[in-house]
């Protein structure tokens, strides 16, 4: 597996699927783990670099949000105290969820050495920003809708590092599978996080970690201004630019279907209907 960052508070692994990102942020007296994934042989060689840090300090498990990707690894690490947004915890969808796992590891022959279960979550976050302090450091948790309905940011206000699940990419568009609206709303809180802190690391759940502050409001004026394209092409009733869309980024064809797929959700929210031939 991957080793994207690593310093004294960080280590960024990166799964040979998707680019997905799994994260420990290293305190003196704990490791916060984030979203651990995809293969077992993956998720054993981030256990194995735990083991390194781990001796004697409190063990913290974090999700961004239930996508299955992020939840795949949870029952190999049960044992650490876990923090999630209440909507996570509510999720009505938690079995589907779990199919999409037990589908993932059935079509690829995949065996895993622990049982597939939905996380147990101790710590919930349930207002939209929650102060906690996880040894010595102190950590302010945003919700974070839009990509799903249950995501939440993390930022270590000690350290200035910025964990954002599935937003912020730099090899993915957004995806949205809750709302554009709520998408919305978190681009700005994301935007406020990095105009007040003092953010210095930015982690993406998928694609590449930055240090740069440009590159970080980059990221967020890219993100806008494609949902501002989307809908003033579906407002306007005009083609959008997927050729240009997609030259920016690899692997067209599974794009072109998560793009087709924001089509078809934001003609919702919008009260355009479905148009197939919509691109």
């Amino acid at each position: 597996m991957k080793i994207q960052h690593q310093d004294s508070d960080l280590i960024v692994f990166e799964s040979a699927l998707f680019r997905t990102t799994t994260s420990i942020l290293i305190g003196t007296d704990y490791i916060l783990l984030v979203d651990p994934n995809w293969l077992p042989i993956e998720i054993e060689f981030i256990a194995n670099w735990i083991t390194l840090y781990a001796q004697g300090k409190k063990k913290y498990l974090a999700f961004t949000h239930s996508d299955y990707d992020h939840i795949i690894g949870y029952q190999r690490f049960s044992s650490f105290e876990t923090i999630a947004s209440r909507n996570f915890v509510e999720n009505p969808a938690k079995e589907a969820i779990l199919n999409q796992i037990r589908t993932f590891d059935d079509s690829n022959y995949i065996l895993r050495a622990y049982d597939i279960v939905y996380p147990k979550i101790d710590v919930m976050i349930s207002e939209p920003t929650t102060s906690l302090v996880l040894g010595a450091d102190k950590y302010c948790f945003s919700q974070a809708t839009g990509h799903n309905s249950d995501g939440i940011i993390i930022y270590n206000e000690s350290t200035g590092l910025l964990i954002v699940g599935d937003y912020l990419s730099n090899v993915e568009f957004p995806y949205v599978y809750d709302s554009f609206s709520n998408y919305r709303t978190t681009l700005n809180t994301l935007e406020n996080i990095l105009t007040e802190g003092n953010v210095k690391i930015l982690v993406s759940g998928h694609g590449d970690v930055t240090a740069s502050q440009d590159e970080m409001h980059t990221r967020i004026r890219n993100a806008r201004k494609y949902i501002s394209d989307l809908q003033y092409a579906i407002e306007k009733d005009i083609a959008f630019d997927l050729a240009g869309l997609l030259a920016g980024y690899n692997f067209p064809q599974i794009m072109t279907t998560f793009h087709e797929a924001n089509v078809k959700l934001l003609r919702q929210e919008l009260g355009r209907g479905i148009n197939p031939g919509e691109n």
